[in-house]
């Protein structure tokens, strides 16, 4: 969240050549599946996989949101919150397909 909405000056911009939406893409499906390992230590329960998807889902809409709203270095753009949600769907799907065995 810090880094989606906080002005970081002493970073050097890297240019990923349009890759910015896989950056996306990939920060949410790591994000889904670490909510997932968190959550999931004791139940293993489609509903709670359902709850994480639909927390990160609203949660990546609001940052993009904050940042068209609060930054100036930053604008919200429609195609990060596809990204997020792509990335955040195969997490679940990741999930379902191999259950994550202790």
């Amino acid at each position: 969240m810090i880094g989606s909405l906080a002005r970081i000056n002493s970073i050097p911009n890297i240019s990923i050549v349009g890759n910015d939406k896989m950056v996306h893409f990939i920060f949410y499906f790591v994000l889904f599946l670490l909510w997932f390992v968190a959550l999931n230590r004791k139940k293993k329960e489609n509903r709670l996989n359902f709850c994480i998807l639909i927390f990160i889902l609203i949660f990546g809409i609001i940052i993009e949101v904050l940042q068209g709203m609060f930054t100036q270095n930053r604008q919200a753009d429609f195609s990060d919150i596809v990204a997020n949600f792509g990335g955040v769907l195969l997490g679940f799907f990741v999930v379902k397909t191999f259950r994550f065995k202790k």
